[in-house]
């Protein structure tokens, strides 16, 4: 039988439904098949190398939580590298889902039932798997490497490729000494063109930081003239920092005591309106004078609280005042 007749007859529902049940049969009973449609099997690889597998079926489990994707492959001839074929087919349906139902999907609930229906004379004979038919290979695993924060225990190890990406992560002061000390112990212990090859890469992330300027670096061609220039240009830093803080804190001492003697002079003007002209009209001295009054129409509004006839004319005296 050609492939065609096969397409033919698994276009019908009801054939895949018994095909699961006879099967794959662990997963029928969560299969809803009532929700089961057929979809497009052209598949597009990121190489844009085109994949056709025979044909897509997806359905949801009952209660909606996950989707099964059913994927039929029709054989007239055993295929040695089929398990890689649909490794392939899967791992490009299973990215086009994603891809159409994101952000919302999760990756927990979809699953593929992959089926090769071999309608050929020979037996098929061949590994129906990835790890069958290469053995050592383990599809889909990767080894994940993260940032050791300790550099001391990084370097223990040799671990260049970690202290590298604690440099790059912890971007405090002393985290970043301690990794670009262990970088130069490592360094130390391999040839002089690495350790300035190590040196060249490790300026341009110091540089990138904002700490160190190039022009502080320039003479630093190993890893350990890089440290001792990095931790030279801190201690700069350090001081040009305190210098200015201390400029900034006498500015302020000063700023802070023109301040107080504005608030002592307001409040015994406010005293001397309160004497004359009663709390209310105080009330609205002490209003007027809050917008950060100079001491100049301070002086002018103790003039006016001696010379004024009334409340209402100092006030009035007071908000005709120009402000300083």
């Amino acid at each position: 039988m050609q492939d065609a007749a096969f397409k033919m007859l698994f276009r019908h529902p009801l054939t895949v439904e018994m095909l699961v049940r006879k099967h794959a049969p662990d997963h029928f009973s969560r299969i809803d098949f009532s929700t089961l449609r057929q979809l497009g099997t052209e598949q597009v690889g990121e190489a844009l190398v085109r994949r056709y597998p025979d044909m897509l079926w997806t359905a949801r489990t009952h209660g909606g939580a996950g989707q099964v994707v059913i994927l039929l492959e029709f054989q007239g001839r055993p295929d040695r590298l089929m398990a890689l074929r649909m490794a392939i087919y899967q791992l490009l349906t299973v990215q086009e889902v994603i891809r159409r139902a994101r952000p919302s999907v999760r990756t927990d609930s979809i699953e593929v039932l992959s089926f090769v229906i071999h309608h050929g004379r020979r037996p098929w004979g061949k590994a129906p798997s990835l790890r069958q038919l290469f053995g050592r290979l383990v599809p889909g695993f990767f080894r994940m490497i993260e940032p050791d924060w300790d550099a001391g225990a990084a370097h223990a190890t040799g671990d260049l490729v970690g202290i590298i990406l604690a440099l790059e992560r912890n971007r405090s002061v002393d985290g970043t000494v301690a990794m670009v000390q262990a970088l130069a112990r490592v360094a130390e212990e391999t040839d002089s063109a690495y350790n300035r090859f190590i040196a060249a890469c490790v300026r341009e992330m110091l540089v990138s930081r904002g700490w160190i300027t190039r022009e502080q670096l320039k003479e630093a061609g190993t890893m350990t003239q890089v440290s001792t220039a990095y931790q030279r240009s801190l201690e700069d830093y350090g001081q040009r920092w305190f210098r200015q803080g201390r400029d900034m804190g006498v500015r302020q001492g000063r700023e802070e005591g023109v301040r107080r003697e504005r608030h002592a002079q307001r409040a015994l003007l406010c005293r001397r309106a309160r004497q004359r002209f009663g709390a209310e009209v105080a009330e609205d001295l002490a209003a007027l004078l809050r917008d950060g009054a100079d001491f100049g129409r301070i002086f002018e509004a103790m003039d006016a609280v001696v010379s004024s006839a009334t409340g209402d004319e100092l006030l009035e005296r007071v908000r005709r005042m120009p402000k300083g």
